[in-house]
């Protein structure tokens, strides 16, 4: 598959909103842009159909890990039920049920305040692009409709995903937290 860009030739897109929606249950946003054959999709509920289409994305991008807990659909629903959290992804305009980059958003309470003094805020749970659209824009367009949100984070592994952490540290992203693993947490700087 060829993964036309995420990004209009000027940068993130000019976007206007349209709803669809499935049933009464669910809700998916869709956000338009007149420069991308990628359309921006919003899930906020845990009974969106396309919530499995996003987790087999997940699934197909990270290697299984019996250990951990988020690659089940069990997981998915619980955290999406929060009233917090959400799933933005993006699929080919003619594909919507085919996603080829996500995020997954959720309410964080942190261990110990940011360096902002924020005692709690949203974090990206998880994301990822599928490897045919990577370094398309995927992830910086899906990050731009987060913009309006006054504190974001999100955690990496150096070692294991060097390009999400080449992203982060290029855009100035605030290294706040090293947990003992080695995962280490970030927050979105004030401008972007």
């Amino acid at each position: 598959m060829h993964c036309p860009s995420a990004l209009g030739p000027s940068g993130p897109p000019s976007l206007s909103s349209a709803m669809t929606t499935s049933s009464s249950a669910t809700r998916t946003t869709t956000v338009q842009a007149a420069s991308s054959s990628l359309q921006l999709h919003r899930i906020d509920s845990p009974e969106d159909e396309h919530v499995e289409s996003v987790l087999a994305l997940f699934n197909a991008i990270f290697p299984p890990d019996p250990s951990a807990k988020r690659g089940s659909l069990q997981t998915w629903r619980t955290k999406l039920s929060h009233p917090s959290s959400f799933i933005l992804y993006l699929a080919p305009r003619t594909q919507p049920t085919k996603p080829v980059a996500f995020i997954f958003v959720t309410s964080r309470v942190y261990d110990s305040p940011l360096k902002s003094g924020a005692p709690e805020g949203l974090h990206i749970w998880l994301a990822g692009t599928s490897p045919e659209c990577r370094a398309a824009g995927c992830l910086t367009r899906m990050v731009h409709e987060l913009k309006n949100i006054e504190t974001l984070t999100i955690c990496t592994h150096p070692t294991r995903f060097p390009h999400m952490w080449n992203y982060l540290t290029r855009r100035g992203w605030i290294q706040e937290q090293v947990f003992p693993e080695g995962k280490v947490m970030f927050s979105r700087p004030d401008v972007l």
